[in-house]
């Protein structure tokens, strides 16, 4: 038996009113199974497909079904921050509500966290996403992993735990949410990553995009403000050498595409994908340090609470099961 009481469920949800009454059966069948209080709480990031409505229904049949809804679409760091506001667990528990992370999952995160972690993160070793999707995704690990110095291989994997000391104190501006571990790390809480299953979409569309500049952009945003309270010089100076190589190392490969008029086919689609990386680490190496640090200290005062109440359309709370 877990040896939290109450479980917080936090789930964005955006355009997935085909999987949320599936969603939510089975992680009622879960904690019927571990004879287990939880709240069931669905942000509806401005959705226009009718999620709304659906989880209405849900909520007038299991009143213990909390609901928060955005005027229009703010994105998942948002949600999960108007999620934890809301929640009274003892332990939160986010995933995603496009049913891939599967609340099966669920025993396992809290026999980890019963380890004596303070948040464990889900590692989908199997992961059922093309090719070129799971492939941007272990770049984009392995960056953060050097960088970020937090040794989990799937940092951004939906399906987390946290108890309350954790989840009540995270402040994820922009689109922090994928850097959580790294942010939970550099507070001083203890993270641990649990393999867990990982289904195939099988409804709607998906939300992430293959060229996330914003991921690196978040890096060096997290980075920017973790620094600014210890050694700026020096991790801006890391940074700046860091992307000042990949610009050499993707502008050399540019260089050879273009002028390899009679190679494969595949280096002509690959250039417009140089240059724009290219492009990129020149704006990191020369601009974003500079400007990321202003931009995250002058952020930090105005994304407040009340900021994020006035964002709100309604908000039903979960009753008590």
């Amino acid at each position: 038996m877990p040896s939290a009481r109450t479980v917080s469920i936090v789930v964005p949800v955006f355009n997935e009113v085909e999987s949320l009454e599936e969603l939510y059966r089975r992680t009622k069948s879960v904690f019927d199974q571990l004879d287990l209080s939880f709240e069931f709480i669905a942000i509806d990031d401005g959705s226009s497909d009718g999620s709304y409505e659906r989880l209405i229904e849900l909520r007038e049949r299991f009143p213990h079904v909390g609901i928060i809804r955005h005027r229009c679409n703010h994105g998942k760091s948002l949600s999960l921050m108007q999620g934890f506001a809301l929640a009274n667990g003892d332990v939160a528990v986010t995933m995603d509500a496009d049913l891939q992370d599967e609340p099966e999952n669920i025993p396992l995160l809290l026999k980890k966290l019963d380890e004596g972690y303070d948040m464990v993160n889900g590692w989908r070793r199997q992961r059922k996403d093309p090719f070129l999707k799971r492939m941007v995704s272990g770049v984009f690990n392995l960056i953060t992993r050097k960088i970020l110095k937090v040794n989990v291989h799937d940092i951004n994997c939906g399906l987390k735990i946290f108890k309350k000391d954790l989840y009540k104190r995270l402040n994820l501006r922009g689109d922090l949410h994928r850097l959580i571990p790294a942010i939970a790390k550099n507070l001083g809480f203890s993270v641990a990553e649990m393999p867990v299953s990982h289904a195939p979409r099988r409804q709607g569309v998906s939300k992430y995009h293959l060229l996330r500049y914003r991921g690196l952009l978040d890096i060096i945003s997290l980075t920017s403000t973790l620094a600014y309270r210890v050694r700026p010089f020096h991790i801006f100076t890391e940074i700046a050498f860091i992307a000042w190589c990949l610009f050499g190392i993707t502008l050399a490969l540019l260089i050879f595409v273009l002028l390899t008029y009679h190679g494969p086919v595949w280096m002509y689609v690959a250039a417009p994908l140089l240059f724009f990386a290219t492009f990129v680490f020149l704006m990191i190496g020369i601009v974003f340090p500079v400007v990321g640090l202003i931009l995250d200290n002058m952020l930090v005062r105005f994304n407040d609470e009340q900021w994020r109440a006035s964002l709100i359309r309604e908000v039903l709370k979960p009753e008590n099961k």
